[in-house]
């Protein structure tokens, strides 16, 4: 009895060994049509990096030739996000959409994620969070990324940082949860899901995540700056659009206006030493006939006029408290007067011809 019981659970050990036979922790993780990879590690690797490196060149090299202001430290930003596109668009994609095949493919990407999954075999084994996570991943982090690239080649700034921020926002957010649901894991139930050997859990579990903890967080503060700086610039902008127009009444009007009653001022004594120098060289030409004339009594008449309506409305507008209606007045009297000089000056030189 006890040899047929031995038997049973030699049966059962060997049994579930076959079944359990695989990399990944913890050890009695069920992987599903496990196939071990058929490329050696450097081949997978090699051929995934040249990929990935030729696509950020490229996109540089883009960038560079559509926008020539593309500083250096630009085009890396537009790099890693070409990076970042292509990883949650296509590598992370195929995940989501072969999440419960992904052990028993032999493809280059599945190849991969049966290499990164000895450091985490929660992507062996169609792990709801990481469903949840990769999809989310997928859908808007991925799309914004090459959004991110767009903006940038574009040059168009307020874009550039409004998605670079969102991005950099949801990396930060997802590597958290990452790093967090393993920690309580293995801190509150003692469950490890990387195995122990430090190629799989400080270069692949540590190190591979860690530029999406350290780039974001730079790019994050590099956009923070440029929008705080912006937004600086603009409530200065508004604070100078306010006060001048609080005072475009009594302010820029008036100073335009005042400047077209300075030219009425001006225009009396430039057209009576016009009139004056014409009569001076008329009269110099006829010095031997007669002396200089002075003003008619009419257009001395005209003149006292003229300056007693100027300075009767102009008293009347500013009683009223409208100085913008007295500059408007005032040019309105300046254009007569204008006209009645040439007037003048016409008639006094068909005068002159007559003598």
């Amino acid at each position: 009895m006890s040899s047929f019981l031995k038997f049973l659970v030699s049966s059962g050990d060997a049994s579930s060994s076959r079944r359990h036979k695989h990399p990944y922790y913890p050890r009695e993780v069920v992987v599903p049509n496990y196939a071990p990879n058929t490329y050696t590690l450097p081949m997978v690797l090699g051929a995934f990096g040249g990929a990935t490196a030729l696509l950020m060149v490229g996109t540089v090299a883009i960038g560079k030739k559509v926008n020539k202001q593309l500083t250096w430290k630009d085009a890396g930003v537009l790099a890693w996000f070409t990076l970042c596109g292509f990883l949650h668009c296509f590598f992370e994609g195929y995940y989501v959409l072969n999440h419960a095949t992904i052990a028993g493919k032999q493809d280059i990407f599945a190849q991969l994620w049966k290499e990164y999954a000895l450091s985490d075999s929660r992507y062996m084994t169609s792990d709801p969070f990481m469903l949840c996570i990769e999809t989310l991943t997928v859908l808007t982090w991925g799309p914004l990324s090459f959004l991110t690239v767009f903006a940038i080649i574009k040059g168009n700034t307020s874009l550039r940082h409004i998605t670079q921020t969102i991005v950099s926002v949801g990396h930060l957010y997802g590597v958290a949860l990452y790093f967090g649901t393993c920690f309580f894991q293995e801190k509150f139930r003692g469950i490890s899901y990387s195995r122990p050997e430090t190629l799989y859990y400080w270069v692949y579990y540590a190190g591979m995540n860690a530029p999406w903890v350290i780039v974001p967080a730079i790019l994050l503060f590099q956009s923070s700056k440029t929008i705080s700086q912006g937004l600086s610039v603009l409530n200065k902008v508004k604070s100078m659009k306010g006060g001048s127009s609080s005072t475009s009444g009594s302010g820029s009007s008036s100073s335009i206006y005042s400047g077209k009653a300075e030219s009425i001022r001006s225009f009396d004594g430039s057209s009576e030493s016009k009139s004056s120098n014409s009569s001076s060289s008329s009269s110099s030409r006829k010095a031997d006939k007669e002396s200089k004339r002075e003003p008619s009594r009419d257009s001395r008449d005209g003149g006292e006029r003229r300056r007693d309506r100027v300075s009767e409305q102009a008293a009347y507008f500013r009683d009223e408290g409208r100085p913008e209606s007295i500059a408007e007045s005032k040019y309105e009297i300046w254009e007569e007067n204008r006209a009645d000089a040439r007037e003048q000056l016409r008639k006094k030189r068909t005068t002159g011809r007559r003598e």
